[in-house]
Formats: C-alpha cells, sequence, structure tokens
C-alpha cells in the first residue's frame, strides 16, 4: 500500500488472497485504517504527521525508517522487500492518483516483477494493470471489468496476438501511441495474448 489518494482505492476485502500487508510512508497509515494490521511499515515517513506515525506503530509488527536522501523511492525500497519474499502474487494500492510523475515510475517499476516472473498487478478504484514483455499469457474473464486494453509502451509490439477477446488479432505489429488495442473486451472465459518483442501494458478498466 502507497500512499496515494484514499478514495482511489478499491475495496480491500475484495483481494482475499493477500496474506501479507506492507504499508509505504503515508500508505502504511492508511493500512492501519482500513485494515488494521501491517505484517511492515517501510519508508522515510515524510508524509505522515507525528500522530500518524504513532498510529503506524501500533499497528506494524515491524517498522523500517529510512532517510529522505535516498537514490530508490519508498516504494522501490518495499518492492525490493517484497521480491526476497519470493510472493506468487502481487498487488500494489494508492500507487495511482496522486503525483504523476511516481505514479508514471510506479508503473515502470512493474518490470521488475515481471522479469522475476512475478505476477503483479497495480490496483484502483477503477482500473487494474500489469506490465508483461514477451511470452504467451492467459487473462481469465473478470465481471468486474467491461474493458480490457493493450497497451504498448515500447516502440513497437511486434506479432501480437489476441485470442478469446471480442477483437482478435494475428501476428499484428502495434506501434506506442496506436488505440488499436484499446476497449477490447472478452468473449471468452479465458482470453489468451502472445507477443515476441516488446513490452505490454494490460489494463482491466470499468466506466
Amino acid at each position: 500500500m502507497a500512499g496515494g489518494p484514499k478514495s482511489d482505492l478499491p475495496p480491500l476485502n475484495h483481494y482475499e488472497d493477500i496474506n501479507h500487508w506492507v504499508g509505504v510512508d503515508h500508505g502504511a497509515y492508511l493500512l492501519s485504517e482500513n485494515v488494521g494490521y501491517i505484517d511492515l511499515a517501510i519508508g522515510d515517513f515524510d508524509s505522515v504527521s507525528t500522530t500518524e506515525f504513532t498510529q503506524i506503530k501500533m499497528y506494524s509488527n515491524e517498522v523500517e525508517v529510512h532517510p529522505v536522501d535516498k537514490d530508490d523511492t519508498d516504494l522501490e525500497l518495499a518492492i525490493n522487500y517484497v521480491m526476497n519474499q519470493n510472493p506468487d502474487r502481487v498487488y500494489l494500492f494508492g500507487a495511482t492518483g496522486g503525483r504523476k510523475d511516481h505514479e508514471i515510475v510506479n508503473i515502470m517499476l512493474l518490470k521488475k516483477f515481471n522479469d522475476a516472473g512475478i505476477e503483479a498487478w497495480i490496483c484502483n478504484a477503477q482500473n487494474e494493470l500489469t506490465l508483461k514483455t514477451p511470452g504467451q499469457y492467459e487473462l481469465k474473464r473478470d465481471e468486474r471489468f467491461q474493458y480490457v486494453s493493450f497497451l504498448p509502451i515500447s516502440d513497437t509490439v511486434y506479432n501480437l496476438n489476441l485470442k478469446g477477446f471480442l477483437y482478435e488479432l494475428e501476428g499484428a505489429n502495434v506501434e506506442s501511441g496506436s488505440s488499436l488495442t484499446v476497449s477490447n473486451e472478452w468473449s471468452e472465459k479465458i482470453g489468451t495474448y502472445f507477443f515476441t518483442e516488446g513490452i505490454l501494458i494490460i489494463v482491466k478498466s470499468r466506466d
């Protein structure tokens, strides 16, 4: 849980498979209010008041304080910790909706999980998104989200194949900035996608 706006959070009780909570700076305070326990609170805590930090410590099994002047963002420190726990899946909350520079770099940080073979999603009230490098993947139909988009963030994504979606593709080369693969929908319970080169962001969304 990072420190994005509280209004941007999805209902956390939907994510029943979470068994380890990490609070990042002000995100730790959000966890203390919304979940009631924190396995690790981490960051420089420059975004919380003295009263809020006292509450964070009260609800945390462990608190790790870092200096304000550092090379990594608080969220990247948390990501490095989480990756060392060998998780099956990671959800990042509070990573969007605030400062745009932080939001953009948070999305880019998903590549660290992908490179390590860990499934990771950034989740907010209206969207869930992940980042993928070349390979073949399955995406189960999610009734919470009507739309699914496949957005190239490299110059070009090569040989993109989409099956089990309303608008299928076969061997398409899609350039960054193209709207060709925006607002697709599932036509089957499980959709598959495959590409041979480039980087994709997959976004599940609803109006």
